[in-house]
């Protein structure tokens, strides 16, 4: 739910940019002139914050849009002017912003951040010359203030293309940041019509900033509350979450059989797929249930007001998909990227059965505190892990321990 509500907030700035832009008659001249400076002031807080959390991806693309702006303010001097800009911005913008919503992640202040100062500088460079071009063409008429300026056939035919392509992405991969390059694009689409007003130019300008500044603080919220390896929440999370929980709740840990095992005979980069997909199953059957990642190969699953005749089902089914998820090692030579012709043999190293221990306890009245419960889950683990491992373990109401009937023994 809070992942769609996210999604959602760069249009909800869209709106409130639209609603904002449609009453600018109506401002006086003070305001005017705040509204005008403001993208300046909006930019200045993303580049701060992008250089903070070092997001190269976020801080070229508020150089773009801020050097952007200021050449569209330029060029407002002649009408032929505009239209150059209009027109070349236009094609410029959705080819950047597909080129830097698929960038790597290495760094502002490198040769890569370099390489990308260069490539925005040239764009621009070309863009002043054409502008320039036009300094002495003293036509009138091309732009009539009381209608929208037109975007050239091209321009709309590129950002229907990006905007298509990262919606794609994001029905695939479920990604954030391709919902706030669709929402700038859609942004910078309308303000480029009102290029020939300033104040609405400047409105939807700080929009495009907005978004940004606003993907920055989910950046720093992912960094804080969600493990990047796994992509589930967090330790610290999970001891938030705790303080929330009502009457009613379980709490599961759940622990990676042999798991050192795996580090020491494969290397510690398939321990690490191995945690990629156990967090995805756990993430997947453990429905009305929040899954974190307790601390290396141990997981825990909040079950708010649930039932340990609810919950125990679930986990049985967590843990019986995992037994049966074969998990396929790739063979040492094989390449990074699928060859256009296969030569020798594509077999991979054989495969490993991953399994995983479970403790669940339920809040009772012996148990009142969170941290009583995922005591007494932590014990039930222990006792599976005892026992032969791959089974449920249940911390009773009356203070034992005992096995689901289907668990394996």
């Amino acid at each position: 739910m809070r992942k769609f509500m996210t999604a959602l907030i760069p249009f909800a700035v869209i709106l409130l940019a639209w609603i904002t832009a449609s009453q600018a008659a109506s401002f006086n001249d003070a305001v005017h002139a705040v509204i005008v400076v403001l993208p300046f002031m909006i930019a200045f807080m993303a580049l701060f914050m992008s250089v903070w959390y070092k997001n190269s991806r976020f801080f070229f693309l508020t150089v773009f849009m801020l050097i952007a702006y200021i050449m569209l303010n330029i060029a407002a001097a002649r009408e032929a002017m505009l239209v150059e800009a209009v027109t070349e911005i236009s094609i410029l913008i959705p080819i950047n912003m597909i080129w830097l919503a698929f960038i790597h992640e290495r760094g502002i202040i490198t040769s890569y951040g370099a390489n990308k100062a260069i490539i925005i500088g040239i764009q621009f460079v070309w863009v002043l010359i054409n502008v320039l071009g036009k300094s002495n063409d003293t036509s009138v008429g091309l732009v009539n203030p009381d209608q929208t300026m037109p975007i050239p056939a091209p321009a709309i035919v590129l950002y229907v293309l990006a905007i298509g392509f990262l919606m794609l992405n994001y029905i695939l991969k479920i990604q954030y940041v391709y919902m706030v390059f669709i929402s700038i694009l859609l942004a910078t689409y309308i303000s480029l019509h009102f290029a020939h007003r300033p104040v609405t130019l400047a409105i939807f300008t700080s929009s495009v900033f907005i978004i940004v500044v606003s993907a920055l603080f989910e950046v720093s919220y992912s960094l804080a509350f969600y493990d990047t390896l796994t992509g589930v929440l967090s330790r610290r999370a999970f001891e938030q979450e705790l303080a929330k929980l009502g009457r009613q709740y379980c709490i599961a840990m759940v622990d990676i059989d042999h798991f050192k095992r795996v580090n020491d005979t494969y290397g510690h980069d398939v321990g690490d797929e191995v945690l990629k997909m156990v967090s995805s199953i756990l993430k997947k059957l453990s429905y009305r249930a929040r899954t974190f990642r307790y601390g290396g190969e141990e997981f825990a699953i909040i079950f708010p007001g649930q039932e340990l005749d609810e919950v125990v089902p679930v986990l049985e089914r967590v843990r019986k998909a995992v037994e049966r998820r074969p998990f396929i090692l790739r063979a040492e030579d094989r390449p990074k990227k699928k060859p256009e012709v296969i030569t020798g043999s594509s077999a991979g190293r054989g495969q490993l059965n991953i399994t995983v221990s479970i403790g669940v306890a339920e809040k009772t009245e012996n148990l009142k505190t969170p941290m009583d419960v995922v005591k007494r889950a932590d014990e039930a683990l222990y006792r599976s892990k005892s026992n032969g491992r791959n089974r449920v373990s249940i911390w009773s109401n009356k203070g034992k321990i005992y096995w689901t009937k289907n668990s394996r023994m």
